[in-house]
């Protein structure tokens, strides 16, 4: 695993006088390399040529991405738990070096419900393609998902109003492997399916992904929303309802089982015990649900994704863990994350790298949250990432959602 020999110091935040002076394209170009470009430094697995060409399309494509500044009118943030529309993360495999991703939300126009483009999705067809145009995506997806999920002049109108404020208009990732930049586009599916009058929103985009050309009759497996936190949960979403029961898939659930206790941060006599060799006892720990910190907030309980790809045999679960419902500090939640780490026998664990590169990108003293997701494959064995968002300094920022602060 490669390592950083030298640790640099983050670039300065924007103060709050230079922020009315500049542009919007050169404050995100300012804020997106006070974070990568540490990030991609204090890592070790990019060599100064890709580092600067990664910061290079930071600055031409996914800076003017952004809109406005964060001072003027614009749709609300709704990507990240703090007032920020970009989230880094760090993705750490059992095999091979350290990557960095980064994902940012299709910022909507000012307006709201009254506006002209009330949920992005006019935004979106601008930005999504010139995006994939600069990093070489084959688009013939991207624009039939488009097609497929974004509503009619009529369906918009039908729709003012009637949405959570907090549900993005769709969103991009992208992972850096050397020079190469991969392009990953989220498309909330909901919105077309109410429009559409579906009985199931799992149902509707399911039969719109069938219909992509070419592959799509590939692509069946679907996926119930669920909201428990319980392991017992999160094994029944990681096979599909028992479904998967190929070799991977179940070495993906014993391997997640056995770091469950310290992505929840579980105490000595908190619930029942994880270790337990009763069958009946190991199914009471399996069944509970362990109480979060902060209620009625979207960013609670369990996220899956279900990974379908026509080129590759099988499919590939992940399941996302907000770390910072279960920790009192964004360093409790370092230390959970290290702890894990440590379990699974990786060297970033053992070493104290990945605090260290968080606490060099972030600083010791940061209080924003952290999620992470955690997966397995053949390939890579067991492989996470983290996802750590940062405040914009200096514009009124704050974490949102409910009582998040740390206490």
């Amino acid at each position: 695993m490669a390592t950083a020999d030298t640790i640099i110091a983050q670039p300065q935040a924007v103060k709050e006088t230079q922020i009315a002076k500049m542009t919007g394209h050169q404050f995100w170009a300012q804020y997106l390399r006070s974070i990568m470009e540490p990030l991609l430094q204090a890592v070790g697995s990019y060599t100064p040529e890709e580092q600067a060409l990664h910061l290079q399309f930071l600055v031409d494509h996914v800076a003017p991405s952004l809109g406005p500044l964060p001072t003027e009118p614009r749709g609300q943030y709704t990507m990240t738990y703090v007032d920020a529309p970009f989230e880094p993360s760090l993705n750490l495999t059992s095999s091979g070096k350290a990557k960095v991703r980064y994902e940012f939300e299709v910022v909507k126009p000012a307006g709201g419900d009254d506006g002209p483009d009330p949920f992005g999705e006019k935004r979106a067809r601008e930005v999504l393609p010139l995006l994939a145009k600069a990093c070489g995506a084959d688009t013939k997806w991207l624009n039939s998902l488009m097609d497929a999920f974004f509503l009619t002049p009529a369906e918009t109108d039908m729709l003012r109003g009637k949405l959570p404020s907090f549900m993005p208009c769709s969103m991009m990732a992208f992972d850096l492997d050397a020079t190469k930049t991969m392009m990953k586009v989220y498309i909330p599916g909901i919105r077309k399916a109410i429009a559409s009058g579906s009985s199931s929103t799992n149902a509707f985009i399911l039969n719109a992904v069938r219909k992509l050309e070419p592959f799509g009759e590939k692509l069946g497996p679907g996926l119930d929303i669920v909201a428990d936190n319980s392991f017992a949960v999160a094994r029944d979403v990681m096979t599909l309802g028992g479904r998967l029961t190929d070799e991977t898939s179940l070495k993906r659930v014993e391997v997640l089982r056995s770091v469950w206790p310290l992505l929840r941060n579980e105490q000595p006599g908190q619930g029942p015990d994880p270790h337990a060799t009763a069958a009946a006892d190991r199914d009471a720990y399996d069944a509970w649900e362990k109480p979060e910190r902060i209620a009625g907030t979207p960013f609670s309980g369990l996220q899956y994704n279900v990974e379908l790809n026509p080129s590759k045999a099988g499919i590939e679960t992940k399941c996302y863990i907000p770390l910072f419902q279960h920790n009192a500090s964004a360093q409790e939640s370092e230390a959970s994350m290290e702890k894990v780490l440590q379990k699974l026998d990786h060297e970033w664990g053992h070493s104290g790298k990945y605090r260290q590169t968080v606490e060099t990108v972030f600083g010791k003293d940061r209080v924003t949250p952290t999620f992470v997701s955690f997966s397995y494959s053949k390939q890579k064995g067991a492989y996470m990432s983290a996802y750590i968002p940062k405040i914009i300094e200096n514009v009124g920022s704050e974490i949102k959602a409910g009582d998040f602060e740390y206490f």
